[in-house]
């Protein structure tokens, strides 16, 4: 049992340099401690780096998931294929839209959701797919892209461990309908 005390291996370390402390106390002295300029600023870079597509921040990944399947229209009785090798935010926002998460395995060399798999899983009820990147390695958005365009579902990215990450040239982020990325400190940034 670990109780604290002893050495610990962490799961990420922060790397947090004076610059960075800096920029947080000047927020927290600006009075504007939740969507203030600094989130504006934040949208209006990630969206110029993403080709011009509009960027808004949520409290977390999870509050992202969870508006971009609204927006995507996924209701009570759709279907959303996805992948269990996730955080279970990836699933539970399927779930609290009163839609049912259809679970697919992983391709075994990529460990990102498994795109065949993913094309025999599709129903007529299902409304949208969500992949999710792992380890900052993207699935394959092309063959996403045209498992979407046959169907006609919209594609919900989460990309909370691609941010930076590239496909075919293009960054992560730039493909689907909606995607989500997360700043939590064991991401990928």
């Amino acid at each position: 049992m670990f109780t604290g005390s002893e050495p610990f291996l962490p799961f990420t370390r922060p790397s947090i340099d004076e610059e960075t402390i800096a920029a947080v106390v000047d927020v927290l002295r600006s009075g504007w401690i939740t969507t203030g300029p600094r989130c504006r600023e934040l949208e209006a870079a990630l969206g110029a780096r993403l080709g011009g597509r509009p960027v808004r921040v949520a409290s977390s990944a999870t509050a992202a998931l969870a508006l971009a399947l609204r927006i995507a229209g996924v209701g009570p009785g759709d279907e959303v294929v996805t992948t269990p090798l996730s955080w279970v935010a990836t699933s539970n926002v399927v779930l609290e839209l009163g839609a049912t998460p259809v679970f697919v395995d992983v391709d075994p060399a990529t460990r990102n959701i498994d795109l065949e798999r993913a094309a025999a899983a599709v129903t007529p009820r299902t409304r949208a797919l969500l992949p999710v990147d792992l380890a900052g390695l993207p699935v394959d958005r092309d063959r996403l892209a045209a498992l979407a365009a046959r169907h006609r579902l919209r594609v919900v990215e989460d990309a909370a461990q691609s941010m930076g990450a590239q496909w075919g040239g293009r960054e992560i982020g730039s493909f689907g309908d909606l995607v989500s990325f997360s700043f939590h400190p064991n991401k990928n940034i």
